[in-house]
C-alpha cells in the first residue's frame, strides 16, 4: 500500500522535527515536505500534493487557516489537520469552516494525532472530543432539534455539507448545477428547518450529525 503523503507547516522547528519523528516511526506515512510559513505551505502544497497537510493554525506570512482556505480553493482532495494552542470555539469552527478536516490541540498531540489522523484519511471529520463536548453542550443551549436531520431532503444534506465545508454560495451554484438564488433558497430554508440563524450554527449542527464527510461528496 503507498505511503500517505505527508507536508508539515508549523514554525517552530523542534516541534515539527518530533511531528516528523512521530510519523516516520510508522511506514504507512512519508513526510515529503516542511514549511515554516503560512505562505510556505501553499506553496509545497501546490508543488508537492500531498494527501495529508498538518497545519500549525499559528504561523507568519499567512495563518495556518488563511492557508488552508487558500489550498482548499483549488484542491478539494487533500485533507488539513490543524494544530492549536487555542481551545477557543471560534478558532476550531474557522478552522472547519476554511475546510480544514480536523482539529487537535497541541498539548495532546501524543495521545490524539494518530487518531485524528486516521479520522481524517478516512473521510471523517475530527475535533479534539473536549472542544466538541463543549460545542455540543452550547448546542443544546441554542436548542438545535435532532428532529431537524430526518426532515431535510438529500439535497439539504448536500447543500448543508457545501456551505459547512466553507464553500460560497457561488461554488456551491457551480458545484450543484443550480443558480445563486436556488443555493441561498436552500440556505434560508436550512436554517428555518433547524431553528438556527447563522452559519456557524450549520456548521455546529453539521459536525454534530457527522454530516461533514467526504463520503458525501
Amino acid at each position: 500500500m503507498q505511503a500517505v503523503r505527508v507536508l508539515l507547516a508549523d514554525d517552530h522547528p523542534l516541534f515539527r522535527s518530533g511531528l516528523k519523528s512521530m510519523l516516520q516511526a510508522d511506514p504507512a506515512f512519508q513526510v515529503v515536505g516542511e514549511a515554516s510559513r503560512g505562505d510556505e505551505a501553499v506553496a509545497f502544497a501546490k508543488e508537492l500534493e500531498p494527501d495529508l497537510i498538518i497545519m500549525d493554525v499559528s504561523m507568519p506570512g499567512l495563518d495556518g487557516i488563511e492557508a488552508t482556505r487558500q489550498i482548499k480553493s483549488w484542491n478539494r482532495r487533500v485533507r488539513v489537520l490543524i494544530l492549536s494552542m487555542y481551545s477557543d470555539d471560534a478558532y476550531w469552527r474557522e478552522s472547519m469552516e476554511a475546510g480544514a478536516s480536523g482539529y487537535v490541540l497541541k498539548r495532546a498531540v501524543d495521545t490524539e494525532l494518530l487518531i485524528a489522523i486516521r479520522t481524517v484519511l478516512g473521510g471523517e471529520s475530527y475535533v479534539y472530543p473536549t472542544l466538541l463536548g463543549g460545542f455540543c453542550r452550547n448546542a443544546q443551549e441554542t436548542q438545535e432539534s435532532d428532529q431537524g436531520e430526518d426532515a431535510l431532503s438529500p439535497r439539504e444534506k448536500e447543500v448543508l455539507l457545501h456551505i459547512a465545508m466553507g464553500h460560497t454560495q457561488h461554488e456551491i451554484a457551480e458545484m450543484l448545477s443550480v443558480s445563486i438564488k436556488t443555493v441561498d433558497s436552500y440556505k434560508t430554508r436550512l436554517k428555518e428547518k433547524l431553528g438556527v440563524s447563522k452559519r456557524s450554527e450549520l456548521v455546529r449542527y453539521a459536525l454534530k450529525h457527522n454530516i461533514i464527510s467526504d463520503k458525501n461528496v
